[in-house]
């Protein structure tokens, strides 16, 4: 990854948090494999919506 890919993460995290968002190691990793080209936007919506309704799963 780029210095310019990580400097760009570390931004849009930084944005998540001051508007009062919190992102998680398995997001970053996530947005780490599409900025590296391993998975496609469409795949990286599905793995994220899989991920939070089986969150809210579990919380029922």
């Amino acid at each position: 990854m780029t210095v310019a890919r990580k400097r760009a993460l570390a931004n849009a995290v930084a944005s998540a948090r001051m508007e009062g968002l919190e992102i998680s190691e398995q997001e970053k990793r996530d947005c780490l494999r599409y900025l590296d080209g391993k998975i496609d936007t469409a795949t990286l919506v599905r793995e994220a919506l899989k991920r939070q309704k089986k969150q809210e799963l579990s919380r029922r």
